[in-house]
């Protein structure tokens, strides 16, 4: 018997069939292969943060080591400074922060682990996975000069391009006004308010830039400003502007993302509600008074000294006997004193101070109006002393190590010296041609013992 084929409309339909199952079941199975790769990540995630703890206890089994905060760059992991030896099946976070106490890891939003499809954090207790949306900008022209452009978006953000850049720099709303000259910002009145979330691309003209600054006083006015209750920072951003937030009152935590490399002078300061800072390692630059008058600052103070990635940013509330632990890379220009310069600025409650190898630097002004400091040991590995670092100080006589190649000239300037010894060949000094004078402008005797 002759079998019988297929007809040219049976086969359309069988077509159409197998489309339609298709159409229903490729999202079923991408769906799956989805989830089956967010389980897979929150397994890895869950792995690490599991390593990181035994790591910690590990470390606290022959010495004390409790810290708040771990961070991750690189795929590095470090507590307190201290790289933490951590391998896991599975991905590895390229970067994010652990938030901690006494040893364990605290399941809030604070702890995140940024991978490269999206970043795993705490919701409710349970890790899930969060994954980035790109926010473009679009508004409305309101100043347009020969040193730039600016858009405002919805009255609460201001996007500004200086004219021949590609990047954008973001200021909060204070009206219709020339965003190209700072005088005009600085005395205007913010209107942002509320929650703000700052886009990481504008979108002007039909060009598309990316935004990577922070304008000084961009969310700041005089007096400060209570309105702004939340802000999200995107990746883009890799500086925050000098009072960036001075006086928000009302912001009570905020996530600096990995990116960012400087913050300003005075960012955060004034912030009164403000407990909980996520402060990346990119993060190589901080300016004097960051955060004063902060809960975070108060919290993360550690016998008197305030250190963020191996950055001294705050040593006014040290007293007597200071050491500053190895590890510190950088003593911030404001550590010691408010306002160098001023007479009356200084610390006047420490009596001494060590400054560890790992400082190459003692910045211009550094110890000004420091009144009662009597006593410096600097250890070899500073190479450079700025001037008037010791102005106003108690210090009568000091030692400089082998390790110093630069003396600026005025470094001894104002100070009670009677002699300075120096682990050098005469003559080995770089710099000006400088001299040593007491507080009464009498020359100090130098002995070169190299």
């Amino acid at each position: 018997m002759k079998e019988k084929g297929f007809t040219l409309i049976e086969l359309l339909a069988v077509i159409v069939i197998l489309a339609i199952i298709a159409l229903i079941a490729v999202p079923i199975i991408i769906d799956i292969i989805e989830d089956s790769k967010k389980e897979a990540l929150k397994r890895s995630a869950e792995n690490y943060l599991k390593a990181v703890e035994l790591s910690i206890a590990k470390e606290n089994l022959t010495k004390e080591f409790n810290p708040d905060v771990c961070t991750i760059s690189g795929g590095v992991t470090k507590c307190d400074g201290k790289e933490l030896n951590v391998t896991v099946d599975g991905e590895l976070p390229d970067s994010g922060t652990i938030t901690l106490s006494n040893g364990t890891i605290e399941k809030t939003s604070s702890t995140k682990l940024k991978y490269k499809s999206g970043t795993m954090e705490y919701k409710e207790g349970k890790l899930v996975l969060k994954v980035p949306k790109e926010l473009i900008a679009e508004g409305t022209i309101i100043s347009e000069t020969t040193s730039g452009i600016a858009v405002n978006v919805d009255n609460k953000l201001v996007y500004y391009v200086p004219n021949g850049s590609t990047e954008a720099t973001v200021y909060g709303y204070k009206g219709n006004i020339n965003y190209a000259d700072i005088m005009s910002l600085t005395m205007a009145t913010l209107q942002t308010s509320g929650d703000i979330e700052i886009a990481s691309k504008v979108k002007i003209n039909d060009v598309v830039y990316d935004v990577t600054k922070i304008a000084d006083q961009a969310f700041s006015t005089m007096g400060g400003n209570n309105s702004i209750t939340n802000v999200i920072i995107p990746d883009s951003i890799i500086s925050i502007g000098g009072s960036a937030f001075g006086g928000c009152t009302n912001l009570s935590s905020i996530e600096i993302p990995e990116g960012v490399t400087s913050i300003g002078d005075s960012a955060f300061s004034g912030c009164t509600n403000l407990n909980n800072i996520i402060i990346p390692s990119s993060v190589t630059s901080i300016g004097g008074s960051a955060f004063n008058g902060t809960p975070w600052r108060e919290f993360k103070l550690n016998n008197g000294l305030l250190i963020v990635n191996n950055i001294l940013l705050d040593a006014m509330s040290a007293t007597g006997d200071v050491e500053i632990p190895e590890g510190v890379k950088i003593i911030g220009a404001y550590a010691f004193t408010t306002m160098p310069g001023i007479t009356g600025s200084g610390n006047h409650n420490i009596t001494s101070i060590t400054i560890p190898s790992s400082v190459t630097i003692l910045p211009h002004e550094v110890f000004w109006d420091c009144a009662n400091l009597s006593n410096i040991t600097i250890k070899n590995g500073v190479k450079s002393i700025g001037g008037l670092a010791f102005s106003g100080t108690s210090i009568s006589s000091i030692e400089i190590p082998e390790s110093v190649t630069n003396i600026d000239s005025s470094a001894f300037v104002g100070c009670y010296l009677t002699e300075i010894n120096i682990n050098k060949p005469a003559g080995s000094i770089e710099g000006a041609s400088w001299g040593a004078y007491n507080h009464s402008l009498e020359p100090v005797p130098v002995n070169w013992l190299g």
